[in-house]
């Protein structure tokens, strides 16, 4: 099948980012991941890192009206402040108010300013959608599927959540499960990729490293999974489109084993 193909492909250009001499410290970075999002998490986490690399958002504003809280952290309100060109002390004071819960789980994280039954103060009903969108809160970047609350559910009813309610991850859904059907139908190809994911070839723990790696940035931000990149010699962390192709191969893959 031509997409599996292209995921195997895609999949051995990742040796390319690898640099010369292989990878360093790579026990001690692995060490560090499983700190950051612990092992039990697996494969949920990698799963939902490859449905958020492939989720296309209609900013239909669903969550932007109905989420409760938007928590935002001292990074998040700098950049947002940045991009509305506002001092950080501006910004907090217009648009922030503290956090409901105090102590080291929330830190010095703050909660943007939205009244219950009032949508973000960023969602404007003429785009539609965020008007901050390049540089929203890291939250609302792991949305829906990296949300600590997603991982949770996940992990408590061990299987790949769904979000009935959200269009764009139907749209996703069906294409996944329109290969997954496939997949089932073609006994070799079932058998190429059960074969694949299965196994431990290099470019296979590379993938899985690297999607982990991919996962960590959208979790946690940029600068945390940067770090870990340059503990391992990478000169960046893979740009999404990278994974993507290898990642929908990778979650069809789970799809079809759920049958």
């Amino acid at each position: 099948m031509e997409e599996i193909d292209r995921g195997i492909r895609a999949m051995k250009a990742l040796q390319k980012l690898v640099p010369e001499g292989g990878m360093k410290n790579l026990e001690r970075v692995r060490e560090e991941m499983d700190e950051l999002i612990s092992p039990e998490f697996e494969p949920y986490f990698l799963a939902n890192a490859a449905l958020h690399l492939l989720f296309v958002c209609d900013r239909c504003g669903r969550c932007c009206l109905e989420e409760k809280g938007i928590a935002v952290s001292i990074d998040d309100c700098r950049r947002i402040a940045r991009h509305l060109g506002l001092s950080l002390k501006r910004f907090m004071k217009d648009y922030t108010r503290p956090h409901e819960m105090k102590g080291e789980l929330v830190g010095s994280a703050r909660i943007l300013g939205k009244k219950e039954g009032e949508p973000c103060p960023f969602f404007d009903f003429g785009l539609p959608g965020c008007r901050i969108h390049p540089v929203k809160p890291q939250v609302c970047i792991a949305a829906l599927y990296l949300s600590k609350m997603n991982l949770l559910i996940c992990e408590e009813q061990k299987k790949i959540n769904d979000f009935p309610i959200c269009s764009a991850d139907a749209k996703l859904r069906a294409r996944i499960a329109d290969f997954s059907l496939q997949l089932y139908e073609d006994t070799k190809s079932k058998s190429e990729i059960e074969m694949l994911f299965d196994s431990t070839k290099p470019e296979v723990k590379l993938f899985n490293l690297l999607l982990r790696l991919k996962g960590i940035e959208i979790y946690f931000g940029h600068e945390r999974a940067m770090l870990l990149a340059r503990k391992l010699g990478l000169a960046r962390v893979p740009e999404d489109s990278v994974l993507s192709i290898t990642g929908f191969v990778y979650v069809a893959r789970l799809q079809e084993a759920r049958r």
